[in-house]
């Protein structure tokens, strides 16, 4: 065969390849099906599989502009299957399954079209509650391509306006990747860039640079290349992994986005990737093993990390060789290289060598504060247990098993209890553990306002308050410090555009603040002239709103307002208002 030949054939297996690949990729997501949910031109604050705290982000960010009211367009023909209104998470979310075995996903929404805020409405005054969640029955809420089916806002979790959007498969509710589907598209003509990239030693004996230490290089460059700002020499020695910190840019928006894939090269031979297709909401915690979580909780940097622990269950990642794990022993040069692509296959590259040198087991580290403490198996039941304390690790509550350092430490003017401190806030947690404190003694009018407390520079925060017998038991999943605290501080309520006395003839909403600043409100108790009314709350902004319907008749209206805080403290406001 001549040289031509040779590449005309290369060309026809590539081609045929290639162009399978996205046949295959064109039936297993539709190219048509769905249309935007919003009009325009698509611009994202967020992208899928994104790195958030504790888990993937699973889906889009929409921008809109930086303003509320924007309308929402049903995707595809299909059903509602779920409404829910919370003052966390996705604030007011409308879900709608598909006939094609998918159900898209809407958050953060300021207010459904007629038809579905009747739904909601009538249902918040049934349970007398503004949180609801409804499971309407197929075919109750039909709506059809390019709906209106609400409008874009800021409620929940959101920290500014935008839409939260999701596709997700409705047999395995995994989310999708919602870029995968072409008719859902952005403009994205630029690479991915290359911060930084870390190396670990993976045990006791092996070296970076002589020393058993993780050593970090800022990256540089742009376009196809990246390279090392600083270019020593690397030496490696023994079991060593690495880790990059990365981002996605896109055209005409300045947010720094989440990454779609990444494989990493040992000269030749691939040794670790990951490609954000889909996630699992069951698995999603477990980006805290993906991650470098010391340098994230330090630094607040995300590297992500080739090493895969022992006791991690996702399924993002591709090719994995030795856990991700490589071992240098041969005395030669090595290539070490990074690809980084987004979705539209934009790709920018690392490369830079390493020396493999033999490992001088004189130098040693004193290994003194690494053996110290209790070891705990990652698969079993651990417990730490004193008079005062009983604190109960469940079996794979950790990604790996070490060494748990404990203390205690005696309590200050405030607490209650000692301060006991469960190793550090560096090593990340899975589930949840069950801490059982035995406080000190107190008056029985103070035992109800006891709490425990995670403790930290700021003071700290509420994690709970359950009576057993004489102690008070909890759950977490924060390592640090805890004690026990008392709240006997009543919450606090403001009016703002409300006065006992006042007309409100003309006024489309009352407004009130409420704040709890010891460990936060629990619930609130809205009523006008002796019943319950609708009072929406953004703990955002610590703000009661109701929009004003027929509950507010002519005349004298009785307003009052109940607060009450996790500790059962409350205030109580009344007025009389005229329209």
């Amino acid at each position: 065969m001549t040289p031509g030949m040779h590449r005309i054939t290369t060309l026809l297996i590539f081609s045929i390849v290639f162009f399978g690949q996205l046949s295959g990729q064109s039936d297993k997501y539709p190219p048509d099906y769905f249309r935007p949910p919003l009009d325009g031109r698509l611009l994202l604050s967020g992208t899928f599989g994104e790195l958030r705290s504790n888990h993937f982000h699973s889906g889009i960010d929409i921008k809109t502009g930086g303003v509320e009211g924007k309308e929402v367009f049903a995707i595809a023909d299909g059903y509602v299957s779920r409404i829910k209104i919370s003052t966390g998470g996705y604030g007011k979310a409308i879900y709608i399954t598909h006939p094609n075995g998918y159900v898209s996903v809407y958050g953060h929404l300021q207010k459904f079209n007629d038809r579905l805020q009747k739904v909601v409405t009538d249902l918040q005054y049934e349970r007398e509650s503004f949180s609801v969640e409804t499971y309407p029955k197929k075919g109750e809420l039909i709506v059809r391509k390019g709906e209106i089916i609400a409008y874009s806002g800021n409620t929940g979790g959101s920290s500014a306006p935008h839409l939260h959007f999701e596709i997700r498969e409705e047999a395995s509710q995994y989310p999708v990747n919602p870029l995968l589907f072409k008719s859902i598209s952005v403009k994205d003509m630029y690479r991915p860039k290359i911060l930084e990239v870390g190396i670990y030693p993976v045990d006791r004996n092996a070296r970076i640079n002589g020393k058993n230490d993780t050593v970090f290089y800022r990256v540089a460059g742009w376009g196809v290349q990246h390279y090392l700002q600083d270019k020593t020499r690397i030496e490696v020695s023994g079991n060593v992994s690495f880790g990059i910190r990365t981002h996605d840019a896109m055209n005409d928006t300045p947010n720094k986005n989440g990454i779609y894939q990444i494989d990493f090269f040992i000269d030749t031979s691939k040794v670790f990737g990951l490609e954000m297709n889909k996630t699992s909401f069951a698995t999603t915690r477990y980006l805290n093993s993906l991650i470098d979580y010391n340098y994230y909780k330090s630094k607040k940097r995300r590297l992500i990390r080739t090493q895969v622990d022992t006791n991690n269950r996702l399924f993002i990642y591709r090719d994995v060789v030795s856990n991700g794990v490589v071992n240098f022993s041969d005395s030669a040069w090595h290539e070490i290289q990074w690809m980084v692509k987004d979705v539209y296959s934009n790709i920018s590259q690392l490369k830079f060598d390493v020396v493999a040198v033999n490992n001088d087991t004189s130098l040693a580290p004193d290994l003194s504060e690494e053996v110290r403490g209790t070891w705990f198996e990652y698969s079993k039941q651990n417990k730490i247990t004193t008079n005062d304390l009983s604190v109960t690790f469940p079996a794979n509550s950790f990604y790996q098993s070490f060494n748990f350092q404990f203390d205690t430490m005696p309590p200050d003017s405030t607490l209650y209890a000692p301060i006991y401190q469960l190793h550090n806030r560096f090593t990340p947690v899975h589930k949840s553990f069950t801490i059982i404190i035995k406080p000190g003694p107190v008056t029985e009018a103070l035992k109800e306002k006891l709490y425990i407390s995670y403790i930290n520079e700021n003071g700290g925060w509420y994690i709970g308050s359950k009576w057993e017998k004489d102690a008070i038991r909890a759950k977490s999943r924060i390592l640090g410090s805890y004690s026990v605290k008392a709240d006997t501080i009543n919450p606090e309520i403001t009016p703002v555009n409300i006065a006992d006395g006042k007309n409100v003839n003309g006024q489309k909403t009352l407004k009130i603040k409420i704040r709890d600043r010891e460990t936060g409100i629990k619930k609130y108790w809205p009523t006008l002239n002796g019943e319950w009314v609708l009072m929406e709350y953004d703990p955002k902004k610590s703000l009661l709103v109701y929009y004003a319907d027929e509950r507010l008749m002519k005349g004298e209206n009785e307003f009052k307002l109940v607060v009450t805080d996790l500790l059962g403290n409350e205030t109580t406001y009344e007025a009389t208002l005229i329209k």
